[in-house]
């Protein structure tokens, strides 16, 4: 699977996969996961079997998560 590097939430396509959202903050797939399990305000749609992100609500949760 190719991810295309992006330089800003805006570039982004409304939606991206677990191993994008990643990538995007810099961890791993299972990290993502466990902060899914674990923080029930991270942004994740199940799509059936998959899981994806909404880029806006993660743009959102990065922001009133991280310390400046």
């Amino acid at each position: 699977m190719i991810i295309t590097e992006y330089k800003s939430f805006d570039e982004m396509p409304m939606f991206i996969t677990i191993p994008q959202a990643a990538k995007l903050l810099g961890v791993t797939p299972p990290c993502i996961y466990n902060i899914i399990t674990k923080d029930k305000t991270f942004p994740v749609l199940p799509l059936g079997r998959r899981k994806v992100v909404p880029t806006e609500q993660l743009k959102q949760w990065v922001e009133l998560n991280c310390k400046r």
